[in-house]
């Protein structure tokens, strides 16, 4: 009876290990081919000019803010697009900004720059439409005081 139970078991174990073999080695006959991959394709850029913005409360600038920014663009024909629009795009990216420091409740922490390149590129799709530009680029950022010269 020990026989037939160790038999049993070995029978088991070989089977089970074969057919663990053949679907996670050997794989699936069956099985489509794998795709290849899509090349890869060189990312678009246009790089914008400097915005700058004055930050007014109370009725007076209390700070200067200047980025330089790169939008990372879907094509070449969404590159195209914002290159004939950038006067459009660089109003909407520059009220953008002072709606966001106008509403800040205070001016005093420095800036989160994973807000306002989730606002910039919020933003961009109202001059240039939806998923034209993929990603906003910060390359700097400038932030003083104003202090104004007598």
């Amino acid at each position: 009876m020990k026989l037939i139970i160790i038999i049993v078991a070995v029978i088991v174990i070989v089977a089970g290990g074969g057919a663990a073999t053949w679907f996670f080695v050997l794989g699936d006959p069956n099985a489509e081919e794998k795709e290849e991959p899509a090349p890869i394709i060189d990312p678009i850029f246009l790089k914008l000019d400097t915005l700058s913005v004055h930050v007014i409360r109370g009725g007076g600038v209390q700070k200067y803010i200047v980025l330089d920014i790169t939008l990372e663009m879907r094509d070449a024909e969404a590159r195209a697009l914002a290159e004939k629009k950038i006067p459009k795009l660089r109003d909407v990216l520059i009220n953008a900004l002072n709606e966001y420091f106008t509403n800040l409740p205070s001016l005093k922490s420095g800036l989160n720059v994973a807000h306002i390149k989730k606002r910039l590129a919020r933003h961009s799709e109202k001059a240039l439409g939806k998923g034209a530009v993929i990603d906003v680029l910060v390359q700097s950022v400038f932030e003083r005081d104003w202090k104004p010269t007598n």
